[in-house]
């Protein structure tokens, strides 16, 4: 039996066992699609089918096994033949990933740059929204890819999670700060401490406030901005005290202010996301790849 006959055997069971309903469907004659099953049945001296009365009524316990078997092969097929169309033709098309602005700016500048120049065929549409925003756009499915941050409270069975870079948030501050002569900080030095933090479209936020919750905390918060780079300008020259992830230190460089780390931190975990499916097209494919690749490379470099 070829793969045709595969086919043939297939599209009957999926036709309730019907053969004329069958016959129509692949273009032949039921007498001819009979014929053919009866033939293998007895060439390999098996019985694939339940008959009465000369019309079949379901799959032995050896047809069931063959059947799955059979759509398996089918499938493998199917996708092989799928992979080499796809691998004959240029990479081309649209690609749309979904990144927090703060996440763009401090980790993922690079990686988007480097997709972008070397590959002019490929759109790439960058999404510049807060976590609760492109959460709410994946699970709808207008993202091919998002950049989230651990945990992400989307249903495991819909998304498939990879762990990009993890980190914490720390505390940035005046260097003639009271608090830093310290070497690390307790939340409890945050009480009654002037704040600047980001606006509540940032999950970082909301971590925040939990942390402060959890340690009985009122810190005085009296400036809230979607700017990271601003939150740090207030803290420069000021009594405020911004908390951001740990690697805005690279990409803030000035001796006025200084990084403090927490004993107890938040972690800072950013996730390569995309929905779950059994099969990505090819371009899918190749940028997911790309990007665990340049975070893989960038953690062997650093470590």
């Amino acid at each position: 039996m070829d793969l045709r006959h595969l086919h043939y055997f297939v599209v009957v069971v999926k036709s309730n066992f019907n053969l004329s309903l069958a016959a129509k469907k692949l273009y032949i004659s039921q007498p001819a699609l009979s014929q053919l099953i009866k033939s293998f049945e007895d060439s390999e001296n098996i019985e694939l089918f339940e008959r009465s009365k000369g019309r079949l009524q379901g799959l032995t316990s050896v047809g069931e096994v063959f059947y799955d078997n059979a759509k398996k092969i089918l499938l493998q097929y199917d996708n092989m033949l799928t992979e080499i169309r796809e691998g004959s033709a240029k990479l081309k098309g649209k690609v749309r990933i979904g990144i927090p602005p703060l996440i763009l700016g401090v980790v993922f500048a690079d990686v988007i740059a480097q997709l972008i120049i070397h590959h002019p065929d490929i759109e790439f549409e960058i999404i510049e929204k807060g976590a609760y925003e492109l959460s709410k756009r994946f699970m709808v499915d207008e993202l091919d890819f998002a950049i989230l941050l651990d945990p992400t409270h989307i249903d495991p069975d819909i998304i498939d999670e990879h762990l990009l870079q993890q980190d914490e948030l720390s505390a940035f501050m005046n260097n003639q700060h009271s608090l830093a002569i310290k070497n690390k900080l307790d939340w409890p030095d945050l009480h009654n401490q002037l704040m600047a933090i980001l606006d509540p479209s940032f999950i970082i936020q909301h971590k925040l406030q939990k942390q402060f919750d959890a340690y009985n905390i009122k810190p005085k918060i009296s400036a809230m901005s979607s700017s990271w780079d601003f939150l740090m300008l207030v803290a420069k020259d000021s009594d405020f005290i911004t908390v951001l992830p740990s690697p805005v230190r690279h990409f803030y460089l000035d001796k006025n202010i200084i990084e403090k780390r927490f004993t107890d931190p938040i972690s800072w975990n950013v996730l390569l996301c995309r929905p779950k499916r059994s099969r990505y097209n090819r371009i899918n494919q190749y940028v997911f790849d790309y990007i665990l690749n340049y975070f893989n490379d960038t953690k062997t470099k650093t470590a």
